[in-house]
């Protein structure tokens, strides 16, 4: 029998993720924050500053003309596509990285591992428009290559949830992008990050330990020396002093760590089926996950990786409406709104045809 109750509480969270950009969209002050300048909107026009949003939350990746013609099929006026033009460009992207961040505040911790909340970093890189400004930008040298971006997201692996992303047009500095990530990460409760190796860094590590957050990070053979010493022994679950005074952080060209810096890492190997060995280091504790959980963490990991499939082929987030950097980043951070919601959507119908799955099996028994 299906559980209403539940699916309602599903649903509630939609609405409340809808109702986020409506009230967001909706308040003068989020205006006045978001547009690019003071006099912007301060008319009546057939295209205002809530409509305009709604048009880049809504567009389904295809011709500019297309969407404009769609989105005009329920209104009494038309717009024209240099209008709308016209309209986005006066609009930050930020406006939409802001109902994109609020929103996922929406999405309840329903899904944990042990009480904690799973959150992973990592890295995407699509193509973009190939327009002289972009290719400028992304410094194209090669006249048959394309412009690329190069997001780093925040990802709940368990709830399905993007819950923060950093855009960049080419290519980033992985490493640099989960410090800032982590350093404006709001989430209070109880957390274990969870990274693939090519973003371990003794910052983010000092970071995360003075936070008194957990993580499983899987590191590559040039990461510390001790660690690399752990891989080279028969050990296969050890924990390992870390010290690093001001000598060794000059030598090393340590960045931003504060020394002198001493701590101890749990080293754990793990033996995949192709027989290869890889090593994952963390600071949760022996007595609450062994070795053999450690490994199924970090197995979690690829939940981001079906994320970003999601994004690339269900929400089409290479496949721009504008040409602009502006407007794609204003539909970069709209993909990620959808994203989510679609999520929630998806949460809600597994529910109900488990449920369904069950009565009909329950009468054929």
């Amino acid at each position: 029998m299906i559980d209403y109750h539940r699916v309602r509480k599903m649903q509630s969270v939609i609405e409340k993720m809808i109702k986020t950009m409506q009230q967001l969209t909706a308040s003068k002050e989020f205006a006045e924050k978001h547009k690019r300048e003071k006099q912007d909107f301060t008319r009546n026009r057939n295209l205002g500053f809530a409509e305009t949003v709604y048009f880049v939350a809504g567009n389904l990746g295809t011709s500019l003309d297309f969407e404009v013609l769609n989105f005009c099929a329920d209104r009494s006026s038309t717009v024209s596509p240099a209008a709308m033009c016209k309209a986005r460009d006066k609009i930050q992207s930020s406006a939409f990285e802001e109902i994109f961040k609020e929103s996922a505040k929406e999405v309840p911790v329903k899904h944990s591992c042990r009480g904690y909340r799973l959150t992973a970093y990592d890295g995407m890189m699509g193509e973009l428009p190939r327009t002289p400004e972009l290719m400028k930008v992304c410094n194209v040298s090669d006249k048959k290559g394309y412009p690329q971006f190069h997001t780093i997201a925040e990802y709940d692996v368990l709830n399905c949830c993007y819950t923060d992303a950093i855009f960049n047009l080419g290519v980033a500095d992985e490493r640099r992008a989960a410090i800032e990530l982590f350093s404006r990460h709001s989430y209070e409760g109880k957390e274990i990050f969870l990274l693939d190796r090519g973003f371990p860094s003794l910052k983010l590590i000092q970071e995360l330990n003075k936070s008194g957050k957990k993580y499983v990070m899987r590191v590559s053979k040039s990461f510390l020396k001790e660690v690399n010493d752990f891989g080279a022994s028969k050990a296969k679950d050890k924990i390992i002093q870390i010290d690093y005074d001001k000598r060794r952080g000059a030598t090393s060209r340590t960045k931003d760590v504060e020394l002198p810096y001493s701590f101890q890492l749990r080293c754990v190997k793990i033996e995949l089926d192709s027989g290869e060995t890889e090593i994952l280091i963390t600071n949760l504790d022996k007595a609450e996950f062994s070795r053999k959980d450690i490994g199924e963490l970090y197995c979690l990991r690829w939940k981001i990786e079906t994320g970003f499939l999601n994004l690339k082929y269900a929400i089409r987030i290479e496949d721009f409406v504008g040409i602009k950097e502006n407007s794609i980043k204003q539909e970069f951070f709209a993909s990620l709104y959808k994203s989510n919601l679609f999520m929630q959507f998806v949460e809600v119908a597994n529910c109900i045809v488990y449920n369904k799955k069950n009565d009909i099996a329950r009468l054929q028994g």
